[in-house]
């Protein structure tokens, strides 16, 4: 009897043994082609750059390659939408920042939702966002800009894509301080709309730090005020919006990360979501990030996806309550 038990007991291990070879036998390989980044700026623009750096690492890391297609405009809507409706195979994703994924709904006439058909990946960075001017305004900080655009009004330009940073915040600082400031709409952010306000073509910008810290340095144009709650490390001489004399000051949150199509097998999102992060903490990754006013993130799907829906309904809210339409 116990020679027929022993024998029962090793059947059942290899049949157990069997089923779960074949188990893993049955999971498709991955990659097994080009993985495609899609991201919502133009070649040559800050973010890109940092993207393709990432993806010049990612690739060998997922045994495969990593190539780019850009697809600037609509403050990110034309990339995102784009992802949201590919195939939910891991092969394209999504490099989508925080306005384009938790602003955008709320203020824009869409043909998807981004919160219910992309899920998140990973964060990739993080930082506040600059409002620079051109070195030739006579004011220097954000309070005595707005007593300008007052007793100016039409002379001051912002610059920035339709429903994105610079445009909420444009009609934000309209409506609470009186600010007679005009926005101008560009098709994508960074490239002309950088060069436009070094030339005066604009008068004022607000953009992403990694994206405006080295025109400051050089002098190209000056630095009104961070919109954060502290002030930046990499920047320490740059004031915060309330310190600026914005009432109340302005805390905006500002991420980029990956996104995929909801669907996606959950095993690949956590394999790009776990190599991203060891990318992220390369030491020259991580030391170009941070040296540029950024934080560089790495966290899980999970985290990341949670954080994606608690900003889109914090801003919804925001947007609502200031009655700020784009449409």
């Amino acid at each position: 009897m116990k020679f027929f038990r022993n024998c029962r007991i090793a059947l059942t291990c290899a049949l157990g043994t069997l089923f779960t070879c074949s188990a893993f036998a049955q999971q498709p390989a991955y990659p097994t082609k080009p993985i495609k980044l899609v991201v919502t700026v133009n070649p040559g623009n800050t973010g890109d750059t940092r993207s393709r750096q990432i993806a010049e690492k990612l690739g060998p890391l997922l045994g495969g390659t990593v190539v780019f297609e850009n697809r600037p405009g609509a403050s990110g809507n034309i990339a995102a939408e784009f992802v949201a409706r590919a195939p939910a195979d891991g092969y394209t994703i999504l490099m989508g920042h925080v306005f384009n994924m938790t602003w955008n709904p709320h203020l824009l006439k869409m043909n998807f939702d981004p919160v219910k058909t992309l899920t998140g990946i990973t964060m990739v960075s993080a930082g506040p966002p600059l409002l620079v001017a051109h070195p030739s305004m006579p004011f220097n900080t954000v309070g005595e800009m707005i007593t300008y655009a007052k007793a100016n009004p039409g002379k001051l330009n912002m610059g920035g894509t339709t429903g994105g940073v610079a445009h909420v915040v444009t009609e934000m600082m309209k409506q609470s301080t009186g600010a007679n400031i005009t926005f101008v709409p560009y098709k994508a952010a960074g490239g002309q709309i950088t060069t436009d306000v070094v030339g005066n073509v604009i008068q004022l910008y607000f953009d992403w730090t990694v994206t405006l810290q080295q025109l400051i340095n050089t002098g190209r144009v000056k630095a009104l005020g961070v919109a954060s709650d502290k002030r930046l490390t990499a920047m320490p001489n740059v004031a915060t919006f309330a310190e600026s004399g914005y009432p109340g000051g302005l805390d905006v949150p500002s991420w980029q990360g990956f996104y995929a199509p909801v669907g996606t097998p959950k095993e690949i999102i956590a394999r790009i979501a776990t190599e991203t992060a060891k990318v992220l903490n390369l030491p020259d990754i991580k030391n170009a990030f941070e040296s540029s006013g950024a934080v560089i993130g790495g966290n899980t799907p999970e985290q990341f996806s949670a954080l994606t829906l608690a900003e889109y309904e914090r801003w919804g809210k925001v947007i609502r309550q200031a009655g700020i339409k784009l449409d």
